[in-house]
């Protein structure tokens, strides 16, 4: 009878073990599709994206535009991504260290083209600290704006001029406290550069000089250099002037201007070039050269630059004279795209030419830098661990045992040493040991991922950056619940040392070695979101540590965590003083079940808003569950234990599709515009179709029909071609201009939509309505009149 029972215990706590384990790794990776999806969010876990809300005012910390360029005759491009930064706030660059704030990223979600090379910065972060939250962390930031560049090259045959690319950002916003910046940003299409004709050399129009420029060689190696050669050959009896680095020096010069530099240090041009002097007419003659001159710059690549293509451009600005006059002021560009890799190569490339107007020229002249950024990576010491940084991560470790993150497994350690209380000294020593060795393992995962993360990746992994990924934060979500249901009795967590109700104290009244050791990793993983005194440093640290010793000190932190259950092996005695395990610890189980309550609220409220709906429909499922597999004692057949799990499992299964299918982020497809009773008399005065929807957000069947019907593409379509004006009358709170309107369309409830053509009364639809009404609709009210007062003809668009 005992082998039965333990076959069945074994059978429930692998099934435990497996909801776990798909709780943590069941859901989508961030190498998935990440942002909106069309009606499916269940894709997009691994990054939150624009919620489903009414549209309103937002007090954004960034903004954010975008625009590609084509290369002309060729697939390749570039785009630049610029945000501009609300007063006194920052965000942090993509090469920001890990163990501090988090770092900003970009992640590509148009399928048409591919990156061939990083984003990379216009300018240097300013490198700030802030030694009371990330102590010894330098801190790479921009302030005001920042613009980004990256190449791309196209998979795909596009048009262009109605083409945009997508990409999502994802990041972090800071003064005095930090937000997350989350947002999905569109290219329009800017225009081409370089000559159609591939052109090496140019000579402008009405000018009197051919220009063209060399990069010596194509290919580079992290940190090493090459050149940059320009060179200008002007008519016979022309001449050009002199680069001269200062602003304000005078117009008779030659600009040359590194307008893209993707990161690389571009020197200041020199020439061996003869010089001659002129009077124009100034205080003092000016210099220029009579022949031909080339002007040589360095590049250099930074040494951590990733391999990848790295667009370069320069823009040139000169004057071409003679002894008697001048032509007009004129411009060009030098573009070429730099290899960065394992491989150098001698051979040079030529630089694409193109005109550019002067005035475009001086402009980025103004602003105009040689040199290059260089990173906080850079700038940081290289460290040793000493003796000081162990028993710092020593401390460190105990202190986090009071820090709250910890509070959901006080409940744990109190039933534990509990039920060690009268046990043998050498099960009390195995179990407290089985329990550091959850810890450690843990800490060794965690120094794992450090490493792998340095060698690929050239960064940390930051304590606490698993909280970062929305699957790993519903995961411990579902856990921490099924819990704390586990502690009110609704259902037994099968694993030796739960088992303490009076259900199951008959069969194991004591606590077992795995159970302790998988108190020991949920105690890690729920200390991790804590970094507490001494922290922030040390994980700073492992950007420039080795292997082993990055190893060495997530080691002594787990020992320094798990210190009270050391002192325990050297103390056993310690729990004689304890109260002996009785019927009493069924109510004092069930009390500690609140702070894992207070804890899921917690964990709830750290998920993005736009999946926390999708959360707790997920939690239902997970209650169902719980209860259901409660119903089924342990000592149960192992075929009913399973079937219990199996439709357990499966409902929690089925409430994760249908919360984040359905109750996640939605794409919007039609550009709404807050209800304003003004602007909607203006609309019709300009003879506009103007479609007015009226919702909230406690109005279920309002969500619905937004959803199913209304916010869709094919009446996205309809209303594009037609021209129709959309607009959202929120009636989540109240709004008495609302009402009023709702009055004069003769209704006093919602749902409604209506619908009011060029001249003519509104056609109003109420509650429940379908895709098919609301675009046979549309067609009944027919186009916008344009400007000229033609009225377009209506678009019919079938629904199957």
């Amino acid at each position: 009878m005992v082998s039965n029972r333990n076959s069945s215990l074994k059978s429930v706590a692998l099934g435990m073990l497996a909801l776990a384990l798909i709780c943590c790794f069941s859901l989508p990776t961030s190498a998935q599709t990440k942002g909106k999806s069309k009606g499916n969010a269940f894709d997009a876990l691994s990054l939150p994206t624009t919620n489903f809300a009414l549209p309103g005012n937002v007090d954004a910390k960034v903004e954010f535009a975008a625009q590609y360029e084509l290369e002309n005759g060729s697939k390749n491009g570039r785009l630049t991504v610029t945000a501009k930064i609300a007063d006194g706030w920052h965000i942090f660059s993509v090469t920001q260290p890990s163990g501090g704030p988090k770092p900003s990223k970009f992640k590509l979600k148009s399928d048409f083209l591919k990156l061939t090379g990083p984003f990379v910065a216009d300018h240097a972060p300013e490198i700030g600290s802030d030694e009371d939250v990330w102590p010894g962390l330098p801190l790479e930031e921009y302030h005001e704006k920042v613009v980004w560049t990256v190449p791309f090259e196209l998979t795909s045959d596009i048009d262009s001029a109605k083409t945009e690319i997508e990409l999502a950002f994802d990041g972090q916003a800071c003064m005095d406290s930090c937000v997350e910046v989350r947002d999905t940003i569109k290219a329009k299409f800017a225009g081409n550069y370089g000559s159609a004709e591939k052109s090496t050399s140019i000579k402008p129009k009405n000018t009197h000089a051919t220009w063209s420029a060399t990069l010596i060689p194509k290919k580079l190696k992290p940190g090493q250099s090459g050149k940059i050669v320009i060179k200008a050959v002007p008519d016979p009896k022309y001449h050009v002037y002199t680069f001269i680095n200062d602003p304000k020096s005078t117009d008779y010069r030659t600009l040359i201007v590194p307008s893209i530099k993707s990161g690389m240090e571009i020197g200041v041009p020199e020439t061996s070039a003869a010089k001659e002097k002129t009077d124009v007419g100034l205080d003092a003659p000016v210099e220029f050269h009579a022949g031909e001159v080339e002007w040589s710059l360095p590049i250099k690549v930074p040494a951590k630059a990733e391999g990848g293509q790295y667009p370069v451009e320069l823009l040139v600005g000169f004057l071409t004279c003679n002894d008697n006059s001048c032509d007009a002021p004129s411009g060009l560009s030098l573009n070429v795209t730099l290899e960065v890799g394992a491989e150098t190569s001698n051979e040079p490339v030529a630089m694409l030419t193109a005109l550019t107007p002067f005035r475009v020229v001086a402009e980025k002249w103004e602003t105009a830098k040689f040199g290059s950024p260089t990173s906080a990576a850079a700038l940081a010491p290289t460290l040793s661990l000493t003796p000081w940084h162990l028993f710092a991560a020593l401390l460190g470790g105990f202190i986090l045992n009071f820090m709250p993150c910890v509070l959901p497994v006080v409940g744990l350690k109190l039933l534990s040493f509990v039920n060690q209380a009268g046990s043998s000294r050498t099960r009390i020593i195995t179990l407290n040991l089985a329990f550091v060795a959850g810890i450690v393992s843990v800490m060794l995962v965690l120094a794992a991922v450090t490493i792998a993360a340095k060698i690929f990746y050239g960064q940390a992994f930051g304590w606490g950056q698993q909280f970062e990924r929305l699957d790993f934060q519903v995961g411990l979500v579902m856990l921490v619940f099924a819990m704390a249901l586990s502690f009110l009795g609704v259902w037994e967590i099968p694993i030796p040392g739960f088992a303490t109700s009076s259900k199951s104290g008959a069969l194991m009244e004591k606590e077992g070695h795995l159970g302790a050791f998988l108190k020991g990793i949920l105690t890690t993983v729920l200390a991790t979101p804590c970094s507490g005194p001494f922290l922030g440093a040390l994980f700073g640290l492992t950007l420039s540590l080795s292997p082993l010793s990055i190893v060495t000190l997530y080691v002594t932190l787990g020992l320094g965590l798990g210190m009270p259950y050391l002192a325990l092996c050297a103390y056993p005695s310690f729990v004689k003083y304890l109260p002996k395990p009785g019927v009493w610890m069924e109510t004092l189980k069930e009390v500690l079940a609140f702070p894992l309550l207070l804890t899921v609220v917690y964990l709830v409220q750290i998920v993005n808003p736009d999946y926390r709906i999708a959360t707790l429909i997920l939690l239902i499922g997970v209650w169902f569950a719980c209860w259901l597999i409660g119903r089924v004692p342990p000592y149960s057949e192992a075929w009913q234990i399973r079937k219990a799990w199996g439709i357990g499992l499966s409902t929690v299964a089925i409430s994760a599709l249908v919360g984040f299918m359905y109750f996640g982020p939605v794409k919007h497809y039609l550009p709404w515009e807050t209800y304003n009773e003004a602007q909607l008399t203006e609309y019709r005065r300009q003879g506009k179709t103007v479609m007015v929807e009226f919702t909230a957000r406690w109005c279920a069947t309002c969500q619905t029909n937004m959803r199913f019907a209304i916010d869709r593409s094919k009446v996205a379509e309809v209303c594009k071609q037609n021209d129709v004006i959309t607009m959202l009358a929120d009636k989540s709170e109240s709004s008495p201009a609302i009402d009023r309107k709702l009055e004069e369309l003769g209704s006093t409830s919602i749902p409604l939509l209506a619908i009011y053509p060029p001249d003519a009364e509104p056609i109003v639809l109420r509650d429940t309505i379908t895709q098919t009404q609301l675009i046979n609709a549309l067609e009944e009210a027919g186009p916008s009149r344009s400007s000229s007062g033609v009225v377009a003809l209506p678009v019919s668009t079938a629904v199957h």
